[in-house]
């Protein structure tokens, strides 16, 4: 009979590729630089107040001003320069955005400034050490606007940094290096507003692929709300006990803008069921508390628990492959095991002394 032998390296070459078919590896490239031009606004004659480094203009409805930028190429080759505007807003640290748009504005947000700016429409050439006015428009609205109007204009450069390096890699690295400067526009200063916020909701969410209750506070009036400190904790419905709180402090929200305040779960699961937020917002002399009830649905726990990155999941890939290699190696047990018998049995029957006596006797 003939015998299976497979060759054990064979046998470790097979479970090594199989594994190593299942389990892939990611490489991030990052990139590091400085700016290679300076900017200085040069206030206009409608400015408010003295020695800012960014606008605030007080204008009449439908008045225009230009702002005046004074750019300058610090480098000894050209420079291409681009100059976009934007409507700010809170980012989930409380902290006011002038350089970037918010993916969904605040209802009560009537009008933005990115509409109200016109920049240029081309990126700007700097040759080696040149210095330029860049001038962007401002275009007050036709009715009067009660409070302020907030934005700002952000410059910046895009360099490729050696892309014939990295071809073999089908990578071109990119930096992007930038400069903002606020904008901020009234019809009238003598008008003072106090800031009013507003819970929006409450629930569920995720910061950064980790698990977080979102509290969504709301500065609905037209004006800056400063110094804020929010102290926030989540208990379930039928209990005083407090499951997870956060605090933090110096924070700012933008005129009619809202942001989402994140309370961590520290790399706990979210289990579904009725839940209380208990927050208190402080500004100045200013406060407001809230309690609110709300809902963690089944799927929704599920869901959030299955993508945060803090949370170790079941690897399904290493189970199958545990089980996969574990059945090579029964396998191959089970072979030499039988392999072995049969041997045996073999060479059993070659000497049985009955089985010569037998064939001597035929002789």
């Amino acid at each position: 009979m003939k015998l299976l032998r497979i060759p054990l390296v064979k046998v470790l070459l097979f479970i090594v590729c199989f594994i190593g078919g299942i389990v892939s590896f990611s490489s991030d490239v990052f990139a590091n630089g400085e700016l290679n031009f300076s900017v200085r606004a040069v206030p206009p004659a409608t400015q408010f107040g003295e020695g800012k480094s960014y606008f605030d203009v007080e204008l009449l409805p439908e008045e225009t001003e230009d702002l005046v930028l004074v750019i300058r190429n610090v480098r000894d080759h050209p420079i291409d320069v681009n100059v976009t505007v934007h409507t700010a807003y809170t980012n989930v640290h409380g902290v006011v955005e002038y350089g970037a748009d918010s993916k969904e504005p605040d209802p009560t947000l009537v009008h933005e400034m990115k509409d109200l700016l016109a920049p240029p429409s081309e990126a700007i050439t700097f040759d080696a050490f040149e210095e330029k006015e860049v001038v962007v428009k401002l275009h007050m609205p036709k009715e009067e606007v009660t409070g302020l109007m907030v934005g700002g204009i952000r410059l910046y450069e895009e360099t490729e940094d050696d892309p014939e390096d990295d071809a073999d890699n089908g990578m071109v690295v990119k930096n992007t290096f930038s400069y903002v400067v606020g904008v901020v526009a009234s019809n009238s200063r003598t008008q003072t507003i106090t800031p009013e916020l507003e819970l929006l909701t409450v629930f569920a969410d995720q910061l950064n692929y980790r698990n977080v209750f979102s509290a969504n506070i709301q500065n609905f009036l037209p004006t800056f709300t400063n110094e804020l400190q929010v102290e926030a904790s989540v208990r379930l419905a039928d209990s005083d006990e407090v499951l997870y709180e956060a605090a933090e402090e110096k924070m700012q929200m933008a005129p009619n803008s809202n942001f989402k305040f994140p309370i961590p779960l520290n790399g706990a699961r979210f289990v579904s069921g009725t839940y209380v937020l208990d927050m208190t917002a402080r500004s100045g002399k200013n406060e407001w508390t809230w309690e609110e009830t709300f809902e963690v649905t089944a799927e929704e726990a599920r869901r959030l628990n299955r993508s945060d990155v803090s949370i170790e999941q079941t690897n399904w890939w290493w189970i199958i492959a545990g089980v996969t290699v574990g059945v090579i190696i029964s396998w191959l047990a089970y072979n030499t095991y039988k392999n072995k018998k049969l041997l045996t049995q073999s060479q059993a029957i070659d000497h049985d002394p009955l089985s010569e006596e037998r064939n001597h006797n035929k002789e």
